[in-house]
């Protein structure tokens, strides 16, 4: 079912200024959509505050609307008090055969997390997203919510559960009816789990479900596991596996996409 252009109604007005009255709340204070639950996230939650950095290089093995080989670049950075978390990550993929590109995408996202209490947290976040293999030209989300953490920084295992919303703006290239521009809103909610095995392996997993608020089929599930092998103080070697479920994707693509990474990861 394809999401038609239509004008934004006054709920989603106020839910959305709502929205951007959190962000600038949280800031204030001091502080679909990726994994901010990294793995290497998980250790930079137990340092000092202060500045981290990470850039990452993977190859990856892509099933679904694109099968190939990529190549993706990530870096992210953190900032870290006491009172809140900070963090800007970006991404670059592409694939290509025969010297040709074959697949392009990227995706930028800000984000402010902020303790209430030591199980209760806010958070708030802008993201910029383009991807070819699914004719997404243009992705625009301002969203926020609510963290519930099930244990605390300093355990081996940390689980969450977070819900929120957000405020799309999308912009896709459908093969049938040309440019389709959509504004809507969408619930937000996803559980997380991350773990420490031991000194040189971590662990950790997020599942994201998304739906707009006035179309229940219109649905998106995500999934984003991760497993690190720390080969030395800095540099870490990560396996990757991320999947991705549209009930409402556009013409002739798939409901489904499945990738696949490997690489490595140098912190400083």
């Amino acid at each position: 079912m394809q999401r038609p252009f239509r004008s934004i109604t006054i709920l989603e007005l106020i839910c959305a200024l709502l929205c951007i009255l959190l962000l600038n709340t949280a800031s204030s204070l001091t502080v679909a959509q990726v994994n901010v639950f990294t793995s290497e996230t998980m250790k930079r939650m137990q340092l000092k505050a202060g500045l981290y950095n990470s850039i990452k290089l993977d190859l990856a093995y892509s099933s679904g609307n694109t099968d190939l080989l990529t190549l993706r670049t990530r870096f992210r950075t953190d900032y870290l008090s006491k009172s809140f978390h900070a963090f800007l990550f970006g991404s670059l993929q592409q694939g290509r055969k025969d010297d040709d590109l074959f697949t392009s995408k990227g995706i930028a996202h800000a984000r402010i997390i902020r303790n209430l209490t030591n199980h209760i947290l806010v958070e708030s976040f802008v993201q910029k997203q383009f991807n070819e293999s699914i004719l997404l030209t243009d992705r625009n989300l301002l969203g926020g919510g609510f963290r519930f953490a099930f244990s605390s920084p300093e355990a081996k295992v940390n689980s969450y559960f977070g819900t929120g919303i957000m405020w799309e703006h999308e912009r896709i290239n459908d093969t049938d009816e040309g440019v389709i521009v959509t504004r809507i809103l969408r619930s937000t909610n996803y559980v997380s789990w991350k773990a420490e095995l031991d000194d040189r392996i971590s662990t950790s997993a997020t599942g994201y479900y998304q739906v707009s608020l006035n179309e229940v089929k219109d649905y998106r599930i995500l999934f984003e596991g991760s497993i690190s092998f720390s080969l030395s103080k800095r540099l870490t070697m990560p396996f990757s596996a991320n999947f991705r479920f549209d009930n409402s994707p556009p013409t002739g693509i798939r409901k489904h996409d499945l990738e696949i990474f490997n690489g490595l990861s140098y912190t400083f």
